[in-house]
């Protein structure tokens, strides 16, 4: 295994890196351009991670964010993730800060890392031995705060186990574990009504041309605030349709936040949220937010309620 620092170098003899040929017979390649490490299924960009703090983001120094996914693109190219969109700037493809975080009595917005007061941040990256066909990678990250007066100091340690692997014939599917620790004084995530698992979608995706549908049967302008295990945006593409599914394994199902037809013209933006009603501490006794199982499935076709809730099963072993 190897290993890579985001502030010294974000790679050690890593570059080419091929694993063993997937499903469809194509390999995963590993390679690492302008600091995010890349991930190809033969030919095809399917994935990015940000591993150093963007070199020139819009809006300036204050958004040089790190720690997120984008591109994510589907075996047929279609890129399915959004980063930097004119109406949020702190929006990050995939990615999951928290919102607001009590430390030492005082709270830190993590989310908005334009404000100043925190951030969710990459630290450095390990390679696993995957199965076969599987494309495995263990990524440490760390929540900061910065307390009045100057500085910044960790106030949450992360472990994100991420695992791609073909899907079907069109699809790629990616599992994303996330351990979190306080890194030294308690740490309270508090709540909101928006924080967590969070993706934002294509920019071309709309309230005309996308579709949204959750497991409990509610669309982009029911389901906000509404618990859900799976939720699937579907939408026009230059070669047909795609979609997306994102799937969580928390054993009370995470609330929601999304935006109905009215917000940015119904581009797809998904929340799973631990904590729309009410605050957890950040220990193990509260696995809820400090051990999150997430998958994504993107596919080159349309994913319908009946096999959307066939794969939530097949997942689970229900």
């Amino acid at each position: 295994m190897k290993s890579m620092l985001t502030k010294t170098s974000i790679g050690i003899g890593m570059a080419g890196w091929v694993a063993a040929a997937g499903a469809s017979g194509a390999e995963w390649k590993t390679s690492e351009t302008g600091g995010r490490v890349e991930v190809s299924n033969g030919e095809t960009l399917v994935a990015a991670w940000q591993a150093r703090p963007l070199e020139a983001p819009k809006g300036g120094a204050k958004f040089a964010a790190s720690a997120f996914f984008h591109p994510l693109r589907t075996p047929g190219g279609f890129e399915y993730t959004a980063v930097q969109p004119a109406d949020h700037l702190h929006h990050f493809g995939l990615w999951w800060p928290w919102k607001f975080i009590e430390v030492g009595g005082k709270q830190y917005n993590t989310w908005e890392i334009q404000e100043g007061k925190g951030g969710h941040q990459a630290v450095s990256a390990k390679r696993l031995e995957g199965k076969p066909g599987e494309w495995k990678w263990e990524f440490h990250n760390k929540t900061v705060v910065k307390p009045q007066g100057g500085g910044e100091q960790a106030a949450i340690l992360e472990t994100a186990t991420v695992t791609l692997t073909q899907h079907g014939k069109d699809g790629v599917a990616m599992d994303i574990l996330l351990d979190q620790r306080a890194a030294g004084e308690p740490v309270t995530i508090v709540n909101y009504r928006y924080s967590g698992f969070s993706w934002r979608g294509p920019l071309s995706w709309n309230k005309g041309n996308s579709r949204m549908t959750t497991s409990e049967g509610l669309d982009r302008n029911k389901a906000n605030g509404k618990p859900a295990r799976w939720v699937v945006v579907s939408g026009a593409t230059p070669g047909g349709k795609a979609s997306v599914l994102m799937m969580t394994a928390a054993a009370t199902p995470e609330k929601l936040r999304v935006w109905d037809d009215t917000m940015n013209g119904g581009n797809p933006f998904v929340n799973f949220n631990p904590v729309t009603d009410k605050p957890l501490p950040l220990d193990a006794e509260h696995p809820e937010v400090s051990k999150r199982l997430y998958r994504v499935i993107a596919a080159d076709h349309e994913i319908d309620a009946t096999a959307a809730e066939a794969e939530w099963k097949a997942w689970r072993g229900q």
